[in-house]
This record gives C-alpha cells, sequence and structure tokens, in this order.
C-alpha cells in the first residue's frame, strides 16, 4: 500500500512539473535592450543584463568564472505558485534565462501549487531524479524544514528566492522585506500627512514575507499619528482582497472611517480596487510589488504608491549555477526595492516580468 502511495505522489509531482500555466507578461529577459547600467560580460564577452533591480556590484558578483556554454548539469526549480502573477512571472524568467545563458545546462521546473505537502513532494522527485542544485521558492517556512534536511542529506545545495526557510541554504535572492515593508509605512506617512486610519490588509499567515513586511511597515509609520485599525490576511490572492475589502467597507461605512489602505502585495490591491469601485469609494493605496497592472493602475490614478518586488530572476539561475560548480556567492543577494509613484512610473513599466 504504501508503495502505491508513493508512486501516486510522484506521478502527481510529476505532473505539476509541466501542465501549470498562467497568463504572464512577456519576460524582461527577451524584451530588454542591452543597458550599459545594468548589462556585465561573461568570461567569453557575452553580455548579461541582470535588470534594473539587480545593483551592478552585486551583478559583478554572479558572474560565473567559466565561459557559459562549459557549463552542464540538472538544476531544479520549484515556484510557489502558478495561481498568482509572481509565480508565473518566475517560471517564464528561469526558463528564459536558463535557455538563453546556459544552452547544455538541464533543467525541470515544478509548482508548488501553495501547498508545502506538493513542494515537499516534487523536492523527493528531484532527489530521486539526481539533480545538482535546486532553486526554490519555498511556500511556507516551518513546514519546508524536513524537506531541506532531505536535501542536505542528499548533498544538492539549495538556493531560496522570494522567501526563506530556517534550514540550510547557499543563498537567499530577494529583496529586503522588511525594509520594503518600511518604504510603504513611509510612503503612507508623506501621502497621509503623517495622522490618520488605516487599514492593512496582510499576504500568508505562514509566509515568511507577510511577517517582515508587517514589521516593516510598522517600522515606517512609527513615531507618526497614524492608526491601523484592522489588519486582516488575504492569501495573496485577488479574490480574497476583494471579500475582505467588501468586509472592511461594511464595517466602516462612513468615507472618514478610513484615509488610506496598504496592501502587502499588488494580487490583492486589484480586488481593492474592485471592491472599492463598486462601492463608490474613493481611498488612497499604497502596494508593494510593482507588477504591471499595478503600474497602470498607477498612472490610473487608483494606486498612490507601491515599492518594487522584484522576480529574483536572472540573478536566482546565477547563482545556482555558480553553486553547483564551486563558486562563491553572497550568502545574500539583495535586490531592489524603489518606491514608484505616477511621477516616475514609467521608467519601470515593461521591468517587471509579472
Amino acid at each position: 500500500m504504501k508503495g502505491k502511495q508513493t508512486a501516486v505522489l510522484l506521478l502527481a509531482a510529476a505532473v505539476m512539473l509541466f501542465s501549470s500555466c498562467v497568463h504572464v507578461t512577456s519576460s524582461p529577459i527577451d524584451q530588454a535592450e542591452l543597458n550599459s547600467d545594468t548589462v556585465v560580460f561573461s568570461a567569453d564577452g557575452q553580455p548579461i543584463d541582470f535588470g534594473i533591480y539587480c545593483d551592478r556590484t552585486i551583478a559583478q558578483e554572479l558572474v560565473p568564472q567559466k565561459p557559459l556554454e562549459e557549463y552542464r548539469g540538472t538544476m531544479g526549480v520549484i515556484v510557489s505558485s502558478m495561481r498568482f502573477p509572481y509565480g508565473g512571472g518566475t517560471k517564464v524568467m528561469a526558463e528564459d534565462t536558463l535557455k538563453k545563458y546556459f544552452p547544455n545546462m538541464d533543467f525541470v521546473i515544478g509548482n508548488g501549487d501553495g501547498d508545502p505537502v506538493t513542494q515537499s513532494a516534487i523536492i523527493d522527485d528531484y532527489i530521486a531524479k539526481g539533480i545538482d542544485v535546486l532553486i526554490i521558492d519555498p511556500v511556507e517556512k516551518e513546514a519546508m524544514v524536513p524537506a531541506f534536511e532531505r536535501l542536505k542529506d542528499a548533498g544538492i545545495p539549495v538556493i531560496c528566492v522570494d522567501r526563506y526557510v530556517p534550514a540550510e541554504y547557499e543563498s537567499v535572492v530577494k529583496a529586503d522585506d522588511v525594509k520594503i515593508g518600511k518604504k510603504a509605512g513611509e510612503a503612507m506617512v508623506k501621502l497621509l500627512g503623517g495622522s490618520g486610519k488605516v487599514v492593512e490588509i496582510q499576504g500568508a499567515p505562514a509566509a515568511s514575507n507577510t511577517n517582515d513586511r508587517h514589521i516593516g511597515f510598522a517600522q515606517g509609520i512609527e513615531g507618526s499619528d497614524i492608526e491601523v485599525i484592522a489588519a486582516p490576511y488575504a492569501d495573496f490572492l485577488q479574490t480574497r482582497g476583494l471579500g475582505e475589502m467588501e468586509d472592511l467597507l461594511q464595517r466602516f461605512p462612513n468615507d472618514d472611517d478610513i484615509d488610506a489602505i496598504f496592501s502587502q502585495s499588488d494580487v490583492m490591491t486589484m480586488g481593492i480596487i474592485q471592491a472599492l469601485k463598486a462601492a463608490g469609494r474613493n481611498i488612497p493605496i499604497v502596494s508593494i510589488d510593482a507588477q504591471e497592472s499595478a503600474l497602470d493602475a498607477v498612472s490610473a490614478g487608483y494606486i498612490d504608491a507601491v515599492v518594487a518586488y522584484p522576480i529574483p530572476m536572472p540573478a536566482g539561475i546565477f547563482a545556482g549555477v555558480k553553486v553547483m560548480n564551486g563558486e562563491d556567492i553572497p550568502d545574500y543577494i539583495e535586490l531592489e526595492c524603489p518606491v514608484i509613484t505616477k511621477s516616475n512610473v514609467e521608467e519601470y513599466k515593461g521591468h517587471s516580468g509579472y
């Protein structure tokens, strides 16, 4: 019986590797013209564009030591969920990076589907396949620790992207969520002139970035007269953002009950905007991510400020290639997180990848 259950799990994992799909914008890796501010060069002189969210100093540290076509092996990639534009964009940019820069590398890409059990099953499948390195956006912190221990026992190095796990890994590639939350808080203070009543729409309770963004936002509004009057979770889902905002508008029915909204992700913000439009309410919003739809919403005046949370590619792929070949990388590869408003939004359109 146990053998049949294992076979079913592995089959399900294999199906999820290739069956998921989501609409995302085209990858900036294919779209971008070579920009002297973001391009570095490989050992054989090939230009590598790490994008506008990767500092040039960090990019230089991620350049492999050998010509790119000399790198071989199998890389496993697991995104957190293809239900989110961020997950879809991560998958597309990972594929594009590997195909463009590492033509002799093999790779498999799996969809965690927002479930640590699913991610763990895919990890076990990858261990059985004998991958050389894993790039993963972990769904949850604590729940993924046992799977990380199995990767360690198998001698497979791990690069975390977007989120991290309290276990052994080589590096994490992401923007600093505490810093992002703090920038959002500071933008809120500026937006409201230092005082007001704010609702915070949080992500998923067990996700590391939810807690970090919440902590950062509290730091950003510290010393002001801004009060957070409600902070429900919406699991980084548009439908949940819509539902939670509808409930809040009923709970706070008067125009002066809520002065502004802080949303921890653009996906939830799209649902929040739906709820506001349906209720005929106009409430300022500070959001996080800077996905393309949110940048359009900034231009249209529906979002007042958004703090960028860039996709960790191509940096994550290059970090993985270097690690599997014994080359040094930083323990933390921090991406940039600018505040974007109507005054500078055009500079960032077309660069998010989702």
